[in-house]
């Protein structure tokens, strides 16, 4: 039995005792997604911790959730993730922009404050959410990308 507590402590340790939620959002700090989306032709979820998940909307190429979860300690009451060709990812913060900012300090040495990087989508914005400022949003969102003018070299 002893031996069993010490293996399970040190597979918590080295797992970082992150739960699904945290694994699903785990590529939030550099705004990279590779499967959390809902597929635009099936609406079935790309990643299988997503389908743990139901949207109460989808709306606008954009999947809504409501959700009582926690990302590395910090509340979090609902998420938006793609349904589309959008590069759309939320988090919904039920924190006041100020203590949500000293929290992300705290757990990522980010307060998400900084324009520039978001803008280049390497990293999230934090900002006060419009319809509800008593809550933050944590966005992720990029550009979309004219594959056409791309290839034209533009």
């Amino acid at each position: 039995m002893q031996g069993v507590r010490v293996w399970l402590l040190a597979a918590l340790a080295l797992g970082g005792c992150s739960s699904p939620f945290e694994r699903m959002w785990q590529g939030m700090a550099q705004c990279e997604f590779d499967d959390l989306y809902l597929d635009p032709a099936s609406a079935t979820p790309a990643s299988p911790l997503l389908a743990n998940y139901r949207p109460w909307k989808v709306e606008e190429g954009l999947a809504w959730y409501r959700v009582n979860e926690h990302f590395h300690d910090i509340p979090v009451s609902g998420f938006v993730v793609p349904a589309s060709t959008f590069d759309v990812h939320l988090l919904f913060i039920p924190l006041p922009l100020d203590e949500a900012r000293r929290e992300f300090a705290h757990y990522f040495g980010s307060d998400f404050s900084d324009v520039r990087p978001y803008r280049e989508g390497r990293a999230p914005l934090l900002t006060r959410n419009r319809d509800d400022l008593d809550t933050s949003v944590l966005d992720c969102t990029r550009e979309e990308i004219d594959d056409d003018a791309v290839a034209r070299g533009e």
